[in-house]
């Protein structure tokens, strides 16, 4: 830029441009007004209003009055808290009667946002934020009632929150069903003992091996000690249950939502009609994954593997299988597996009378009951896949209505390598089919390539039971 001496000795300012003409002075720039400055002051009177508006709710430490506060108790069991009592320099401060089965968190909030404070549980040192909390830990050891004292995040004044932690679930100390083991309508005598603690209510289901509801229940009511029930036994039609293993379940509920869950098994063995099944193409896009035989450490390792990966199978063991694991029968149950009866010590049933038959399967179902109070009914698989008609009549007279074949067969007994057995299984696998394969070494290594390539095809594995079900069998 450049500058000429002006009257009175004032400089003028103006940008260097073309020369004059000659004999002219210089023509000056005309000065322009700037609006920088207003909008810079509107933009700063906005941002303060915002500022006013967002931080309010920290004023309350100031003792500036704040409207609509608030506080909130949340807990593993979502416990609200209660209606506000008291504030502290804006904060309001609610009184939280409930009882909560996990950490329990309180929110600090004016208008709906975070507000900081001071607080400490049961005297203990002082914290400053917006959350404040009571732990719960899972060995019981903060079990009961807290005092939390809050007050303005500078000082001052305090008010009292109470909490009140419950982590330990109510006991049933003792359930029996009487008879356990029927094969008809009966009428069962189902006994429970849950002492009488205030709060605590109590109810009670019978449920079939889908975990679907049977008969009469029990509705929720105090727990009052040993209690019986008369529970009747038997089909909407009057007939026997369908044939299979129920449970009786006994529930009680404290008021902090801890629940405890006791069971004991009822088998029901009565006699049906059998028919032979390959595949269920109504199942939709489910398909069963059966494992035959019963070999301990591969049946274990595949049915934890079935329990990482989410999904289920269906175990055809023998009787001499588990008479020699009952702790690996046991975990089947204890994994959510499904369990058919494969014969006591795998004859060829084509070669059997209908007595011998029907030994083969009953013996069998005493093996499973005296190993975990289960069992096999109302699943059948023949030893080889080998059945004649005196195979279904002994089958549907022992209680066992569906005798299981396969549509896929993944040939594991060979010997065939993890990769060759996951590629058949997974290849031939179509909606409502059902795999056959073996509690061997090298099918225990194809369970992860068998589940996600069923997957992968948008087919579902699952069990036998549920196939059935699905397909409106079961």
């Amino acid at each position: 830029m450049n500058g000429e001496q002006g009257p009175a000795g004032e400089v003028h300012y103006y940008r260097a441009g073309p020369p004059s003409a000659p004999g002219r002075p210089p023509r000056r720039r005309r000065r322009r007004r700037r609006v920088w400055p207003f909008v810079v002051t509107a933009v700063i009177v906005v941002l303060a209003v915002g500022a006013v508006l967002v931080a309010g709710p920290w004023f309350g430490h100031l003792g500036l009055p704040w409207p609509g506060g608030g506080a909130t108790a949340e807990g593993s069991s979502g416990a609200p808290g209660a209606s506000p009592t008291a504030t502290v320099s804006g904060i309001t401060i609610a009184t939280d009667k409930g009882r909560h089965d996990g950490k329990v968190l309180v929110r600090f909030t004016v208008a709906g946002e975070p507000a900081a404070a001071q607080w400490r549980v049961d005297g203990g040192p002082w914290h400053t934020g917006t959350i404040a909390y009571v732990e719960a830990p899972k060995d019981h050891s903060r079990d009961g009632a807290h005092v939390m004292e809050v007050r303005a995040k500078d000082g001052g004044s305090t008010v009292k929150y109470t909490v009140a932690v419950d982590t330990a679930a109510p006991d049933v100390t003792w359930i029996t069903a009487e008879p356990a083991r029927i094969d008809g309508p009966a009428q069962l005598e189902l006994a429970y003992d849950v002492p009488a603690e205030k709060g605590v209510t109590v109810t009670w289901a019978v449920l079939d091996a889908l975990g679907r509801k049977t008969g009469e229940q029990g509705s929720p009511h105090p727990a009052a000690g040993k209690e019986t029930v008369t529970w009747v036994a038997k089909s909407e039609d009057g007939g026997a249950l369908f044939p299979g293993t129920y449970r009786f379940v006994v529930t009680a509920t404290d008021p902090a939502g801890n629940q405890t869950s006791s069971a004991v098994h009822i088998a029901c063995e009565a006699p049906r009609e059998a028919k032979l099944i390959l595949d269920v193409p109504k199942a939709g896009k489910k398909v069963a994954l059966s494992f035959d035989g019963g070999s301990g450490y591969a049946w274990r390792h595949i049915m934890r593997a079935l329990a990482k990966l989410d999904a289920t199978g269906t175990f055809f063991c023998t009787g001499v299988s588990v008479t020699k694991y009952p702790e690996v029968a046991r975990e089947a149950l204890d994994l959510g597996m499904e369990i058919g009866n494969h014969s006591y010590d795998h004859p060829d049933f084509q070669t059997l009378s209908v007595e011998q038959a029907r030994r083969q399967l009953l013996d069998n179902a005493d093996t499973w009951w005296r190993a975990c109070r289960a069992v096999p009914a109302p699943l059948f698989r023949p030893p080889y896949g080998s059945y004649d008609e005196t195979t279904l009549r002994a089958a549907g007279s022992a209680g066992y209505p569906f005798v299981v074949n396969w549509d896929v067969d993944t040939g594991d007994w060979t010997g065939a390598p993890p990769a060759e057995i996951a590629r058949r299984a997974v290849d031939g696998a179509g909606p409502g089919s059902i795999i056959c394969m073996h509690t061997e070494w090298n099918t225990q290594k194809a369970i992860p390539a068998i589940v996600k390539g069923l997957r992968a095809k948008g087919l579902e594995p699952v069990s036998v039971g549920e196939l059935l079900a699905a397909g409106g069998l079961w």
